[in-house]
Parts: C-alpha cells; structure tokens; sequence
C-alpha cells in the first residue's frame, strides 16, 4: 500500500513489488546502504518518540537508534549521538502499523533495517505464518537534512 502522501510503501501486491523494485534499483544498488539488525523489542521503546534516529553513538561505527523527544518546549536526545537517518514518527507510526499489520510482533521479531542518509529507509521483518518464514517488506522517506 502506498500512502497517501506518496511518503511510505509497505509492499502488498505484485504492483507494489515492482514498485519497491524499481525504488532498489535507484537506492540500494548505487549507494552504500547500511544494514541494522534489531529485535522489535529494541524498537519498541522509540516509537514513543517524536523522531526514529538511525546513526552512530561517538566513534563506534556500528549504527544504533535513538531519537528525539519534545516534551513541552524541551527536547531530549542522546548526547553524542551522529544521526545519519531522521524518520519523523508522524509518517512512522501509520507506516509501521500497517507494515505490522496482521502480524503478531513478538519481543524477538527480527526487523532488518536499511539506510543510508536521505535516502529511503528499508525496513523488513521477518514473522511466521502457518509454520512458514515469510517477510514484509516496507519503504518510508527520511526527513530531509538542513
């Protein structure tokens, strides 16, 4: 399903799949993309957030999340903290709801997530149905840099 904003895709039908394939083709096979691996349990604490962060913690150069917080006129982020992905949760939350959708997400779900500065953000999980692997595949839109 493609939002109505044009925003996100989570990938429904053979359309979509092209769709999503011709996106590949533009994204993932001419840029450097990242892979992270989390649990929906590592997810789960973020999507309280007002922004998903995908970045780098000090020099470490594996990726982490984290995100921004406005409570009142204040705002709460990890210190040190290098974002090289932004995803606000306003587009996030209907996308992941829908990506999710008809999905038991347990604590171990494996999400894979891919990214690369403003590009695209692929997100694919991996569930069980019926005693079968299958996976859904998602695509949402980064906010842009300043």
């Amino acid at each position: 399903m493609l939002d109505t904003a044009r925003v996100w895709l989570v990938v429904e039908n053979e359309q979509e799949q092209k769709m999503a394939e011709q996106i590949k083709q533009k994204t993932i096979e001419k840029e450097p993309y990242k892979t992270l691996e989390i649990t929906y349990k590592i997810l789960k604490p973020f999507l309280r957030f007002n922004y998903l962060q995908i970045g780098y913690y000090l020099d470490d150069e594996h990726g982490i999340l984290s995100g921004i917080l406005r409570v009142n006129r204040n705002e709460y982020k990890l210190c040190d903290f290098k974002a090289e992905t932004t995803i606000n949760m306003f587009d996030f939350k209907p996308f992941f709801k829908k990506l999710t959708e008809n999905i038991k997400m347990h604590s171990d779900t494996p999400i894979k997530i891919l990214y690369y500065k403003d590009s695209p953000v692929w997100f694919e999980i991996q569930y069980e149905q019926n005693g079968n692997y299958e996976k859904r595949i998602g695509i949402i839109l980064p906010q842009r840099s300043e």
